[in-house]
């Protein structure tokens, strides 16, 4: 395993912490314990309450710590991790959510076949269930702008044992932000995250810009894959995913009033049900993505 993490010298694994401390310390032992180089690993805490823990993991372990002096959400948060591994001299970057379960040995396969691929800018891997592994979660995202770039995932919940074939697919809109690698040359052509978003759609919309400003491609390999964890959608989410989705419409020219009569749609659902909290996040998703001033989420 030594010669493996020798190869991947130039590459950063970046894991943004909040609050997931068990998941950040698992991921981080689980790679260690593979062989993974400690100076490979850059953990990002967006100012959360895990602080003395991630400072003895940092102690105990060596990995690269970064504390944010505030939650800036996910596009924030692992912009900091990419600038600091930028200043390392890392070339190739990988963001993980903390929930992932993923082996060094996939790391290096998706490592190499991205460095191998010179119109690859973004390469992710097949998302598979940690409760159920051989059930496909994610194959590559898929965006439907007709429908207010109503999200989708290529072949969900399809049996991985019923069809072994794998490789590259290049269908997709955008790569998961759960696990997605990227080279240097991203940043360069396009820049980095959009940081106003702060959650969700974050990933959707640099894959978007950077299928439409370059000649680069984005893709998933499908030979190689992690495992994710389902959880339970709210009130946060909710007003994120309304808001965000609106943005991304007036960004690259979706179907604004398909989210709009969507989302009232289920915030009179919400009203009928007596959950206030959810209707109110659907009607302050709308307002704030339709009013919100777009030279600001650039």
């Amino acid at each position: 395993m030594e010669t493996n993490s020798r190869s991947m010298k130039d590459l950063a694994i970046i894991i943004l912490n909040y609050n997931t401390f068990s998941d950040t310390q698992r991921q981080v032992n689980t790679l260690l314990l593979e062989g993974c180089p400690a100076e490979a690993i850059y953990v990002v805490d967006n100012n959360s309450s895990d602080r003395p823990h991630l400072a003895e993991l940092n102690s105990q372990t060596g990995i690269n710590l970064i504390l944010s002096s505030k939650n800036g959400g996910y596009a924030y948060g692992n912009n900091l991790a990419t600038k600091k591994a930028l200043a390392d001299g890392k070339n190739n970057f990988l963001i993980l959510n903390p929930d992932i379960e993923i082996s060094l040995f996939t790391i290096k396969k998706m490592y190499d076949r991205l460095i191998t691929l010179s119109d690859v800018g973004i390469l992710g891997c097949r998302l598979c269930y940690r409760t159920a592994k051989n059930i496909v979660f994610s194959d590559g995202g898929l965006l439907f702008p007709e429908k207010g770039y109503m999200g989708g995932h290529f072949n969900c919940n399809h049996n991985t044992q019923e069809d072994k074939n794998c490789g590259l697919n290049y269908h997709i809109d955008y790569v998961d932000g759960s696990t997605l690698m990227f080279k240097k040359q991203v940043l360069e052509e396009i820049g980095f995250l959009n940081e106003a978003f702060f959650m969700y759609y974050e990933e959707s919309e640099w894959c978007l810009r950077l299928l439409k400003n370059t000649n680069l491609k984005i893709a998933v390999d499908t030979c190689c894959e992690a495992y994710n964890l389902y959880s339970e959608k709210g009130a946060f989410y909710e007003y994120y995913m309304t808001r965000n989705r609106i943005w991304l419409c007036r960004l690259y020219n979706g179907n604004k009033k398909y989210v709009i009569k969507e989302r009232l749609k289920f915030a009179r659902k919400s009203i009928k049900k007596g959950d206030f909290k959810m209707a109110k996040a659907y009607v302050s998703g709308v307002f704030s993505g339709v009013f919100t001033k777009m030279s600001k989420i650039h």
